[in-house]
């Protein structure tokens, strides 16, 4: 049976390119201000705090490893849902069982507050995965 529903011949790519599912020019995709960028001295005030973290005033770095590839990818979740929640997004590397996060913001141009308090809460939820 034919189904009477029309087919795009667009390919989807196509869509993604000319910014159809894109909001309007104007609309900010962000609405919260912009942080200032932190000092070499505040980020390394602030490591000691932090499992495991490394950085700089580009990005902070921590690699985890987990028991296994699921749980792995568990805390992968976890810190997509924190990270929509902060509208600020890491950047995520999965290698098997070690998942690397980098955090920098962006729009700044380097590490802000607001990385600081995803890496704290990326540390808490690879805790409670006792990675």
């Amino acid at each position: 049976m034919a189904s009477s529903r029309a087919v795009s011949t667009v390919p989807l790519w196509r869509h993604i390119l000319d910014g159809a599912d894109l909001p309007p020019t104007g609309v900010p995709r962000h609405p919260r201000r912009v942080s200032r960028t932190l000092t070499s001295d505040e980020i390394a005030a602030q490591l000691p705090d932090l499992t495991d973290w490394a950085g700089d005033t580009v990005a902070l770095r921590r690699s985890v490893e987990f028991a296994d590839f699921p749980t792995a990818i568990t805390a992968v979740d976890r810190v997509a849902e924190v990270a929509e929640e902060m509208s600020h997004h890491p950047d995520i590397d999965i290698r098997w069982r070690t998942v690397t996060f980098a955090l920098s913001t962006h729009s700044a141009g380097g590490v802000t507050q607001l990385d600081v308090e995803l890496a704290h809460r990326i540390d808490a939820i690879a805790a409670s995965l006792d990675s």
